[in-house]
């Protein structure tokens, strides 16, 4: 596996301020799908979450894998089985 390659990569590398607007606009659409309203609270931890989940998909895209490569471990399933 290569790890870090962005040379092949075709994701779009998003600035500071582009990636505050794309969560911006994602925390727009979840307001708009609870309409009982959110408390500010909620919103801000709602916006770190998506923008760390954001950086986290960038970084992901960075690392070029082949068709072949398999992860480095595996989860078990839950014990009981999925609820």
């Amino acid at each position: 596996m290569t790890t870090g390659s962005a040379g092949g990569s075709s994701y779009p590398a998003l600035t500071q301020s582009s990636r505050a607007a794309v969560a911006a606009r994602l925390v727009e659409i979840v307001t708009l799908r609870h309409p009982e309203g959110l408390t500010q609270g909620q919103l801000d931890e709602l916006t770190v979450v998506v923008e760390a989940q954001l950086s986290a998909t960038e970084l992901l895209h960075r690392f070029d894998l082949a068709n072949g490569d398999e992860p480095a471990f595996t989860l078990p399933p839950p014990v009981g089985g999925v609820r």
